[in-house]
């Protein structure tokens, strides 16, 4: 089995796939494609209640999405 994969990879076809492996990285590398960019949270409508140690609401935030919004 060894024998066969031997025949068939020689030092050319070997150099010949580092030599593209290494292009393929050059040009992932200038191209930005391993950069990871968090994903931005999607708004997600709702209400909050933000209350005090006594259990009052203190502040009601709401959030409302829409088109038009960033």
């Amino acid at each position: 089995m060894w024998d066969r994969l031997k025949g068939r990879f020689d030092a050319r076809r070997i150099a010949l796939l580092i030599a593209l492996a290494g292009v393929a990285l050059y040009v992932g590398w200038r191209s930005g494609g391993f950069e990871q960019e968090p994903q931005a949270k999607p708004c997600e409508p709702g209400r909050q209640e933000i209350k005090d140690n006594a259990g009052k609401v203190i502040q009601v935030i709401r959030t409302t999405c829409g088109p038009d919004k960033d």
